[in-house]
Protein backbone atom coordinates (compact mmCIF):
# COMPACT_ATOMS: atom_id res chain seq x y z
CA UNK A 1 0.00 0.00 0.00
CA UNK A 2 0.85 3.59 -0.52
CA UNK A 3 2.70 5.56 2.56
CA UNK A 4 0.22 7.50 4.30
CA UNK A 5 0.54 11.09 4.60
CA UNK A 6 -0.16 11.11 9.08
CA UNK A 7 -0.89 15.24 8.71
CA UNK A 8 -4.03 14.93 6.29
CA UNK A 9 -7.15 16.17 7.25
CA UNK A 10 -5.39 16.91 10.95
CA UNK A 11 -5.44 20.16 12.90
CA UNK A 12 -2.58 21.80 13.88
CA UNK A 13 -1.68 24.62 16.61
CA UNK A 14 1.14 26.44 16.45
CA UNK A 15 1.74 28.94 19.45
CA UNK A 16 4.67 31.26 18.04
CA UNK A 17 3.60 30.28 14.81
CA UNK A 18 3.71 33.81 13.09
CA UNK A 19 7.73 33.76 12.81
CA UNK A 20 10.93 31.81 12.57
CA UNK A 21 10.46 28.11 12.93
CA UNK A 22 6.83 28.31 14.05
CA UNK A 23 6.15 29.77 10.76
CA UNK A 24 7.76 27.34 8.75
CA UNK A 25 6.40 24.58 10.99
CA UNK A 26 3.02 26.11 10.52
CA UNK A 27 3.91 26.21 6.65
CA UNK A 28 5.13 22.75 6.24
CA UNK A 29 1.77 21.35 7.95
CA UNK A 30 -0.52 22.90 5.64
CA UNK A 31 1.55 22.00 2.95
CA UNK A 32 0.98 17.80 4.14
CA UNK A 33 -3.27 18.76 4.58
CA UNK A 34 -3.59 19.83 7.99
CA UNK A 35 -5.28 22.67 8.91
CA UNK A 36 -3.98 25.14 11.08
CA UNK A 37 -3.92 28.21 13.70
CA UNK A 38 -1.12 30.37 15.02
CA UNK A 39 -0.76 32.84 17.33
CA UNK A 40 0.89 36.33 17.14
CA UNK A 41 1.81 38.77 19.79
CA UNK A 42 0.35 41.68 17.52
CA UNK A 43 -2.52 41.63 15.30
CA UNK A 44 -0.69 43.72 12.71
CA UNK A 45 1.84 40.47 12.33
CA UNK A 46 -1.10 37.75 12.56
CA UNK A 47 -3.02 39.60 10.18
CA UNK A 48 -0.11 39.33 7.87
CA UNK A 49 1.47 36.21 8.44
CA UNK A 50 -1.83 34.62 8.09
CA UNK A 51 -2.25 36.44 4.35
CA UNK A 52 0.84 34.89 3.99
CA UNK A 53 0.05 30.97 4.38
CA UNK A 54 -3.40 31.83 2.63
CA UNK A 55 -1.50 32.84 -0.71
CA UNK A 56 1.25 30.02 -0.32
CA UNK A 57 -1.77 28.15 0.15
CA UNK A 58 -5.30 28.66 -1.66
CA UNK A 59 -7.74 26.13 -0.10
CA UNK A 60 -5.74 25.59 3.03
CA UNK A 61 -7.67 26.11 6.77
CA UNK A 62 -5.52 28.30 8.31
CA UNK A 63 -6.50 30.93 11.13
CA UNK A 64 -4.83 32.70 14.19
CA UNK A 65 -5.50 34.54 17.13
CA UNK A 66 -3.22 37.21 19.06
CA UNK A 67 -1.59 36.37 22.09
CA UNK A 68 1.28 37.93 24.44
CA UNK A 69 2.63 35.27 26.68
CA UNK A 70 4.50 37.82 28.85
CA UNK A 71 2.71 37.77 32.12
CA UNK A 72 2.62 35.27 34.14
CA UNK A 73 -1.28 36.86 35.52
CA UNK A 74 -2.66 36.01 32.39
CA UNK A 75 -0.65 33.69 30.63
CA UNK A 76 -3.54 30.67 31.71
CA UNK A 77 -6.51 32.48 30.26
CA UNK A 78 -4.46 33.37 27.61
CA UNK A 79 -3.60 30.13 26.98
CA UNK A 80 -7.12 28.47 27.10
CA UNK A 81 -8.48 31.44 24.86
CA UNK A 82 -5.90 30.37 22.12
CA UNK A 83 -6.95 26.37 22.44
CA UNK A 84 -10.52 27.32 22.59
CA UNK A 85 -10.10 29.53 19.32
CA UNK A 86 -7.90 26.88 17.76
CA UNK A 87 -10.44 24.39 18.64
CA UNK A 88 -13.59 26.25 17.24
CA UNK A 89 -11.67 27.36 13.87
CA UNK A 90 -10.59 23.72 13.34
CA UNK A 91 -13.93 22.05 14.02
CA UNK A 92 -12.68 19.90 16.85
CA UNK A 93 -10.09 18.36 19.43
CA UNK A 94 -6.70 19.10 17.98
CA UNK A 95 -4.27 16.20 16.66
CA UNK A 96 -0.98 18.65 17.36
CA UNK A 97 0.15 21.07 19.30
CA UNK A 98 3.78 22.77 18.61
CA UNK A 99 4.96 25.61 20.40
CA UNK A 100 7.91 27.71 19.62
CA UNK A 101 6.79 30.90 21.33
CA UNK A 102 9.69 32.60 23.31
CA UNK A 103 11.26 36.12 22.69
CA UNK A 104 15.51 36.72 22.25
CA UNK A 105 16.78 36.25 25.11
CA UNK A 106 20.73 35.86 24.68
CA UNK A 107 22.83 38.67 25.43
CA UNK A 108 19.97 40.80 27.00
CA UNK A 109 21.55 40.82 30.81
CA UNK A 110 24.80 39.79 32.07
CA UNK A 111 26.05 37.64 35.18
CA UNK A 112 26.99 40.18 36.98
CA UNK A 113 23.87 42.39 36.29
CA UNK A 114 21.52 39.41 37.09
CA UNK A 115 18.70 39.93 39.60
CA UNK A 116 16.32 37.20 40.78
CA UNK A 117 13.48 39.00 38.97
CA UNK A 118 15.84 38.99 35.30
CA UNK A 119 16.44 35.49 36.00
CA UNK A 120 12.83 34.55 36.17
CA UNK A 121 11.85 36.52 32.90
CA UNK A 122 12.48 34.12 29.97
CA UNK A 123 11.00 31.19 32.45
CA UNK A 124 7.31 32.58 31.57
CA UNK A 125 6.97 32.08 27.75
CA UNK A 126 9.31 29.20 27.54
CA UNK A 127 8.56 27.21 30.28
CA UNK A 128 5.32 28.18 31.99
CA UNK A 129 4.04 28.68 28.98
CA UNK A 130 3.96 24.70 27.63
CA UNK A 131 3.54 23.60 31.06
CA UNK A 132 0.24 25.30 30.97
CA UNK A 133 -0.62 23.47 28.23
CA UNK A 134 -0.15 20.36 29.50
CA UNK A 135 -2.17 21.45 32.40
CA UNK A 136 -5.53 22.77 30.44
CA UNK A 137 -4.93 19.63 28.03
CA UNK A 138 -5.17 17.40 31.22
CA UNK A 139 -7.33 18.46 33.04
CA UNK A 140 -9.82 18.99 29.42
CA UNK A 141 -9.53 15.53 28.72
CA UNK A 142 -10.22 14.87 24.92
CA UNK A 143 -11.60 18.77 24.38
CA UNK A 144 -8.38 20.28 23.24
CA UNK A 145 -6.46 17.46 22.08
CA UNK A 146 -7.62 13.99 21.26
CA UNK A 147 -6.67 11.66 23.79
CA UNK A 148 -4.75 9.17 21.41
CA UNK A 149 -1.25 7.73 20.47
CA UNK A 150 -1.54 9.85 17.49
CA UNK A 151 -1.99 12.95 19.20
CA UNK A 152 1.52 14.87 19.73
CA UNK A 153 2.91 18.24 21.28
CA UNK A 154 6.18 19.03 20.42
CA UNK A 155 7.70 21.79 22.34
CA UNK A 156 11.39 24.10 21.76
CA UNK A 157 14.83 23.53 23.31
CA UNK A 158 18.21 24.86 21.73
CA UNK A 159 21.40 22.94 21.29
CA UNK A 160 23.28 26.04 23.13
CA UNK A 161 21.98 23.82 26.50
CA UNK A 162 23.88 21.06 25.62
CA UNK A 163 27.38 23.00 25.24
CA UNK A 164 27.01 26.20 26.70
CA UNK A 165 29.06 29.52 25.58
CA UNK A 166 30.55 32.30 27.62
CA UNK A 167 27.81 34.18 28.71
CA UNK A 168 24.56 32.34 28.89
CA UNK A 169 24.46 31.40 32.30
CA UNK A 170 21.64 33.67 33.01
CA UNK A 171 19.31 32.10 30.56
CA UNK A 172 20.45 28.88 29.45
CA UNK A 173 18.53 26.71 32.14
CA UNK A 174 15.65 27.36 30.75
CA UNK A 175 16.23 25.12 27.92
CA UNK A 176 17.36 22.56 30.08
CA UNK A 177 13.93 22.89 32.10
CA UNK A 178 11.92 22.57 29.00
CA UNK A 179 13.77 19.18 27.91
CA UNK A 180 12.93 18.01 31.30
CA UNK A 181 9.54 18.54 30.95
CA UNK A 182 9.28 16.92 28.09
CA UNK A 183 9.89 13.63 29.72
CA UNK A 184 7.42 14.38 32.72
CA UNK A 185 4.49 15.61 30.38
CA UNK A 186 5.37 12.11 28.43
CA UNK A 187 4.26 10.77 31.19
CA UNK A 188 1.70 12.55 32.72
CA UNK A 189 -0.36 12.88 29.31
CA UNK A 190 -0.12 9.46 27.72
CA UNK A 191 -1.00 8.82 25.82
CA UNK A 192 -0.25 11.90 23.73
CA UNK A 193 3.09 11.83 23.05
CA UNK A 194 5.29 14.93 24.24
CA UNK A 195 8.64 15.61 22.10
CA UNK A 196 11.50 18.41 21.79
CA UNK A 197 12.94 19.57 18.93
CA UNK A 198 16.40 21.28 19.79
CA UNK A 199 17.68 23.05 17.13
CA UNK A 200 21.32 24.52 16.52
CA UNK A 201 21.58 28.05 14.84
CA UNK A 202 19.18 29.12 12.67
CA UNK A 203 18.77 31.34 10.25
CA UNK A 204 15.52 33.30 11.22
CA UNK A 205 14.89 36.78 11.66
CA UNK A 206 16.84 37.41 15.10
CA UNK A 207 20.15 35.66 13.33
CA UNK A 208 19.50 37.78 9.99
CA UNK A 209 19.43 40.59 12.81
CA UNK A 210 22.80 39.77 13.95
CA UNK A 211 24.72 39.12 10.68
CA UNK A 212 23.64 42.42 9.28
CA UNK A 213 25.23 44.18 12.65
CA UNK A 214 28.13 42.03 12.16
CA UNK A 215 28.94 39.88 8.42
CA UNK A 216 31.49 37.99 9.84
CA UNK A 217 28.99 35.99 12.29
CA UNK A 218 27.58 33.90 9.36
CA UNK A 219 30.62 32.44 8.74
CA UNK A 220 31.78 31.90 12.49
CA UNK A 221 28.11 29.67 12.04
CA UNK A 222 28.87 28.04 9.62
CA UNK A 223 32.47 26.74 10.66
CA UNK A 224 31.31 25.99 13.94
CA UNK A 225 28.94 23.00 12.16
CA UNK A 226 29.93 19.77 10.30
CA UNK A 227 28.24 20.99 7.15
CA UNK A 228 29.46 24.31 6.96
CA UNK A 229 26.24 25.24 6.62
CA UNK A 230 23.64 27.40 8.68
CA UNK A 231 20.33 25.35 9.53
CA UNK A 232 17.11 26.98 8.15
CA UNK A 233 13.47 27.65 9.48
CA UNK A 234 12.09 25.04 6.81
CA UNK A 235 14.98 21.97 7.42
CA UNK A 236 14.51 22.62 11.47
CA UNK A 237 10.30 21.95 10.43
CA UNK A 238 10.92 18.55 9.54
CA UNK A 239 11.90 17.57 13.11
CA UNK A 240 8.73 18.69 14.40
CA UNK A 241 6.79 16.95 11.86
CA UNK A 242 8.45 13.96 12.31
CA UNK A 243 7.60 14.31 16.05
CA UNK A 244 3.76 14.89 15.00
CA UNK A 245 3.51 12.12 12.12
CA UNK A 246 5.54 9.32 14.29
CA UNK A 247 3.83 7.71 16.48
CA UNK A 248 6.60 5.96 18.27
CA UNK A 249 8.20 8.74 19.42
CA UNK A 250 7.48 10.15 23.35
CA UNK A 251 9.34 11.64 25.30
CA UNK A 252 12.29 12.17 23.71
CA UNK A 253 14.64 15.11 22.41
CA UNK A 254 15.91 15.48 18.90
CA UNK A 255 18.73 17.15 18.67
CA UNK A 256 19.38 18.50 15.08
CA UNK A 257 22.38 21.14 15.16
CA UNK A 258 24.09 20.46 11.50
CA UNK A 259 26.73 18.18 13.90
CA UNK A 260 27.82 21.39 15.63
CA UNK A 261 28.25 19.60 18.76
CA UNK A 262 30.72 16.88 17.22
CA UNK A 263 33.30 20.29 15.91
CA UNK A 264 36.21 20.81 17.94
CA UNK A 265 36.92 23.92 19.12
Amino acid sequence: MAHPNFLLNSSTLVIGGSSGIGFAVASAALSNGSKVHITSVTPEKLTAKVSQLQSLYTNAHVKGSVADLSSTETLEIILQAVLDAAVTETGGPLDHIVYTAGEAVIGKTTLAELTAETALQPLTVRYLGPLLVGKLVSVNPGKYLKAAHTSSITLTSGSLAHRPRPGLSPVIGVAGAVEVLTRALAVDLAPIRVNVVIPGVVNTELVQKLIEENADVLNVFKRASLTKELGTPEGTAEAYLFCMRSTLATGQGFEIDNGSSLVYH
